[in-house]
């Protein structure tokens, strides 16, 4: 299977040093992949339709790269060594390199799922790192270099990448979250308290939202992970930023489909990224 789709501007549209990429949308397993968890389950770790919530974005001259497998077989916001050792029927080559779980992995959430939801476990049983290593070879693998490879084109020839890593989250955080019961802004920003993105990127784009009338929050309950710590290096040029989107605001979050809202929803963030495409673009311009 294909691990990635890639959407470029249309002819005739300029591309811009700008990336958006969603980790957390594909829906098609890998052939031979098993899990106890129902359909209805599997959907609450789905950033169900982001990469189409954003695809306009495409028409004004930005990148949009989407994974096409599910995070609950491995998670491309995670590190591909970010494994508990405890999911493992057997120890881990050494020839692989080793492991370093980190408190994603602590929690359940690291590149392999623990439970699809508090108590309900993703898989059967224990896995094989055979098994483990060939996701990460076939998927994880290959949408980090899709992305890596896109971003270093465009710092090559414009010098600045504006990166934004699109999720979705629950209203509410379960028993797996940080912010277990907690209601959420509509949106949160994450640029790992200012360290991966430029503070006027941030700002920007917090203005943006806010004067859509959405409410927002940064760096809480979500800093931003993985890719935002890989890809963002603003005194480089490089500004990596993280946009989790309320599910509740486009979403029936019992069902994972769309509501009435969806329509009316895109409208705003189609706005939205024109919007962060021209603060691209006049940003070029000043360069």
């Amino acid at each position: 299977m294909t691990a990635f789709v890639i959407q470029r501007p249309p002819d005739g549209i300029a591309a811009l040093p700008l990336v958006f990429d969603s980790p957390h949308s594909g829906t098609v397993f890998p052939d031979g992949f098993s899990t106890p968890a129902a359909k209805s389950e599997l959907k609450t770790a789905w950033d169900a339709h982001v990469e189409d919530l954003w695809s306009n974005a495409v028409d004004e001259g930005a990148t949009l790269i989407a994974a096409t497998f599910p995070r609950v077989v491995v998670d491309a916001n995670r590190a591909p060594d970010d494994i508990d050792p405890a999911l493992l029927d057997r120890p881990w080559p050494s020839r692989w390199g080793t492991l370093n779980p980190t408190r994603y992995s602590a929690r359940g959430m690291g590149l392999l799922r623990r439970d699809i939801l508090p108590g309900q476990p993703t898989h059967h049983g224990l896995l094989d790192p055979l098994t483990v290593k060939s996701w990460i070879d076939t998927l994880h693998a290959p949408y980090h270099a899709a992305l890596d490879s896109t971003i270093k084109a465009f710092r090559s020839k414009h010098g600045n990448v504006w990166h934004i890593d699109c999720h979705s989250m629950k209203s509410a955080g379960n028993a797996m979250n940080i912010d277990a019961g907690k209601p959420r802004p509509d949106i949160v920003l994450g640029d790992l308290d200012g360290t991966s993105a430029a503070p006027d990127f941030t700002q920007y784009v917090k203005s943006a939202f806010l004067a859509a009338g959405f409410t927002v929050s940064v760096n809480d309950p979500y800093k931003g992970g993985y890719l935002v710590q890989r890809f963002g290096r603003p005194e480089q040029g490089l500004h990596s930023l993280q946009i989790e989107i309320n599910r509740a605001l486009y979403l029936d979050e019992s069902t994972a489909e769309k509501s009435p809202d969806y329509p009316a929803f895109k409208s705003a963030l189609s706005a939205i990224g024109a919007s962060i495409a021209a603060f691209v673009r006049s940003n070029m311009e000043l360069a």
